[in-house]
């Protein structure tokens, strides 16, 4: 037996790590806000495997999505692809995830009027690179000050999947006179297609009918978003 690979081996448990060197013990020591992105993940991964520590776990899954942030976007099905992630800890993680989403988009915005281009933005950073598309409605009241915040659509399709009923129901719901809607391409490329302009033309015509009005519709692609509005494909 190679003894520096047995060595090896046994410091990658948690429990033969120095204590002060321990995620947990760590964060007691010196706060959470000392650890590394690996050690948060592995505070939630929790327990590792025969083979690696929930550190050693969570380095790998880490390196491996280039990144916290795009960790960060993928869905709870990718997550379980990973080595010594089931289901149960899989689904820790993206509620954690899910948590930080919805901390947000709450945050600040109904505290004062945000503009379209501060909004587009916002979404970028939450919806840039998922590989699933998804739709937001942002709605307001008569001051234009953002009440509510919700995820209308996420799936697997390439095309908007919500019926203008839904959104306006919604709109409603929440005694909104203003709305935004954001969705992104999955494919990174932020242009309209035929069905995103048709569909923003006909909520605009059935938002008329309710006295509701849409403010802007934003396709967010890689890096960057298209505004209905700015590029005047459609009247709002």
């Amino acid at each position: 037996m190679d003894l520096n690979s047995h060595g090896r081996n046994n410091l990658s448990k948690i429990n033969h790590l120095p204590l002060l060197d321990r995620p947990r013990e760590k964060a007691f020591r010196y706060g959470i806000d000392k650890l590394s992105d690996h050690e948060l993940l592995a505070l939630l991964i929790e327990s590792g495997t025969k083979e690696e520590s929930a550190v050693d776990i969570a380095y790998r899954i880490i390196s491996a999505s280039n990144g916290l942030v795009y960790l960060f976007q993928k869905p709870f099905s990718d997550l379980t692809s990973f080595k010594g992630v089931g289901n149960a800890k899989a689904i820790k993680i993206a509620a954690s995830f899910e948590i930080a989403k919805r901390l947000m988009i709450a945050s600040e915005e109904k505290l004062y009027v945000l503009k379209g281009e501060e909004i587009a933005e916002k979404y970028i950073r939450i919806l840039n690179g998922l590989n699933q598309e998804s739709m937001y409605l942002v709605i307001l009241d008569k001051k234009k000050k953002i009440i509510h915040e919700t995820n209308m659509y996420r799936g697997n399709e390439s095309s908007l999947n919500t019926s203008y009923r839904q959104i306006l129901k919604e709109v409603i719901i929440h005694n909104g006179s203003y709305f935004y809607i954001v969705h992104n391409h999955p494919s990174g490329d932020a242009l309209p297609s035929e069905e995103d302009i048709f569909f923003t033309s006909g909520i605009i015509h059935e938002s008329k009918k309710l006295k509701l009005k849409m403010l802007d519709h934003f396709i967010i692609g890689k890096g960057q978003y298209y505004s209905f509005l700015h590029s005047k494909m459609v009247i709002i």
